[in-house]
């Protein structure tokens, strides 16, 4: 009777979940406020932030002086005006969406992974603009892209700023390791139209239905452009999100993900990894991924119950565990 009754509260509580969608707007993130705002940029080296049940990975390099070098940041700053490298982290519209103070940017191959460890989440989408840097470098030109629309050099033999230039953000979603045949592709910049006049880049906050996706656990932002040089694209691989929206679906997740069927527990972990034996019985081999794809850990684990995990840092991983039993995949959150 005891757990009929747990199990009607946890259908309750589900369904209830079920109607309130949950949005990363970024604003639990503390920067300075504008005018000109600030920035995080993962200086920290704590590999990312949460915001609205999702986790923006982030990764800065030491080297040089330091430098963000790939995944998420988070902004504040409203200079909509000053061209170059030097704004990396504004975004064209001045403020995020509806006026509100903090946005993510966001460069290529940024993933974002999503928290909920008990229900299936589907993807609903979310607000996309351009940044300051790449939409002056679009409009205008600069020392290394060209002017969208110009046909100088190209040999096309169209008429100056009729050029077919676009700057392309496709969404993709995976679950359980697995890459989701549907995606998602969205304009930032779209010079392709006969007639010149419908030519457009981007300046405003515009929503993204990702709703096709359906179900997963992480999500890949890939950037594409029509202008593309000797060491790739030259348009630059920037730009802004805001009011990313995630759904709970009613029920628990499939078996595959609760413990009794996962490859370890508890998970988010801090320093240790208890695996269940009965599940990944035949696995011999174990991999760790980090955010970027790289393994952060590869070591036979025939006879293992607990790994520590304590010298990895905050944030996602991919955990792969391979032998004659097959490959099993399981998402990792260190905290």
């Amino acid at each position: 009777m005891k757990q009929k009754l747990q199990h009607l509260f946890l259908l309750a509580f589900f369904i209830a979940l079920q109607v309130h969608a949950q949005t990363s707007d970024f604003e639990n993130i503390n920067l300075p406020a504008p005018p000109p705002g600030g920035v995080w940029n993962g200086s920290d080296f704590s590999g990312g932030f949460s915001s609205g049940g999702m986790y923006f990975t982030n990764s800065y390099d030491s080297s040089f002086g330091g430098y963000w070098a790939s995944g998420f940041a988070c902004s504040s700053i409203s200079d909509s005006v000053t061209t170059g490298f030097t704004n990396l982290y504004a975004a064209r519209t001045g403020t995020g969406f509806n006026g509100s103070q903090n946005y993510a940017v966001a460069q290529q191959n940024a993933m974002a992974y999503q928290n909920n460890q008990l229900i299936d989440v589907v993807f609903n989408g979310f607000y996309v603009t351009n940044g300051t840097y790449a939409y002056y470098s679009m409009r205008d030109g600069d020392a290394f892209a060209r002017k969208f629309g110009d046909t100088t050099g190209t040999n096309s033999g169209l008429p100056q700023g009729s050029y077919p230039d676009f700057f392309k953000l496709t969404i993709r979603g995976y679950l359980n390791g697995i890459l989701n045949n549907d995606s998602v592709e969205f304009y930032l910049a779209d010079y392709r139209f006969s007639d010149d006049n419908l030519d457009y880049i981007v300046d405003t906050w515009q929503w993204v239905d990702c709703s096709n996706i359906g179900v997963f656990d992480s999500v890949v932002f890939k950037l594409s452009s029509s202008d593309n040089g000797m060491f790739g694209m030259n348009t630059p691989a920037f730009f802004c999100i805001d009011n990313l929206e995630i759904q709970p679906t009613v029920g628990l997740k499939s078996a595959k993900f609760d413990h009794m069927n996962s490859l370890f527990y508890p998970n988010p972990a801090s320093n240790l990894l208890h695996f269940n034996h009965d599940v990944h019985n035949g696995i011999s081999q174990l991999t760790i991924y980090n955010a970027n794809g790289q393994a952060v850990l590869d070591q036979n684990c025939l006879g293992i119950k607990t790994l520590s995990i304590e010298q990895l840092p905050i944030g996602m991983y991919m955990v792969e565990m391979k032998g004659s039993a097959g490959i099993k995949r399981q998402k990792l959150i260190k905290q």
